[in-house]
């Protein structure tokens, strides 16, 4: 693939993801500010959040899951299963062969601007990829706030949240991968955007990517954000409004 293609593709996959934002919004959410997130936060706090410690999943052995989720949507791009328990995030994640299907469709391939999560299509290893990238949409409409399987990573947002709910798992046909949550990150404009390089020349080339990634972060856990060792990524990102057109991203470092 040329250095050409690749930048234009660079380009081309956050500009969709715009679009089908902006169409999602325009096709459901009415005019009005996003509702304040630290009243959210606030408000799930209160009783929907679990307790920290009560965000284990670890199984052993692993009983694969998506079998019984392809089964029920009738759907084989189901390729994982995205869960922050103690967020009450538990999601099945879809991959197409572009970034665009699952913007405006649901897990039963009907149109639905809603959209569900879905894996970067470049994501076609998840077992060895050193970064995984899930994509979802997020809403200013407190109605549909629930709708949407992701938008509670706006709790994130939270320096209390971000450093006390870090457990992230997916799980894949080979196994359970059991991440933390290392940082968090507000990106803006097509320039910034060094979280959708997911390919990489070799393992220098990933280390020098993660280090240019978690500049200028927004929450941080500086004793756990080191890549240095090669550890593998997990990004999930959903559209955020502060300022308008960006992007919140929740950068994960699988453990051992």
């Amino acid at each position: 693939m040329g250095k050409f293609f690749k930048a234009l593709l660079a380009i081309l996959i956050p500009v969709a993801l715009c679009v089908g934002a902006y169409y999602v919004y325009n096709t459901y959410f009415a005019e009005g500010g996003l509702p304040s997130v630290n009243k959210l936060i606030k408000e799930k706090k209160k009783g929907n959040f679990k307790d920290k410690d009560d965000n284990k999943l670890e199984e052993i052995p692993y009983e694969n899951p998506l079998p019984a989720l392809r089964e029920q949507y009738g759907n084989d791009e189901i390729m994982g299963r995205l869960q922050i328990p103690n967020l009450n995030i538990d999601t099945p994640v879809f991959r197409a062969g572009d970034n665009r299907f699952y913007l405006n469709y649901n897990g039963y391939k009907q149109w639905d601007e809603i959209g569900v999560p879905f894996f970067d299509y470049r994501n076609t290893s998840l077992s060895t990829d050193w970064q995984i990238n899930i994509y979802g949409h997020n809403t200013k409409q407190t109605d549909l706030y629930d709708k949407l399987p992701l938008t509670n990573l706006e709790a994130y947002m939270d320096g209390e949240i971000f450093l006390n709910y870090k457990d992230v798992y997916l799980s894949i046909d080979e196994k359970l991968l059991h991440y933390e949550a290392v940082a968090t990150k507000i990106v803006y404009g097509a320039e910034d955007n060094e979280h959708m390089k997911v390919i990489f020349k070799d393992q220098y080339d990933y280390i020098q990517h993660t280090q240019k990634l978690l500049e200028n972060v927004y929450n941080v856990d500086s004793s756990a954000a080191d890549f240095s060792h090669g550890e593998r990524m997990l990004v999930l990102q959903i559209c955020h409004y502060d300022p308008e057109g960006s992007y919140l991203l929740l950068i994960c470092k699988e453990k051992n």
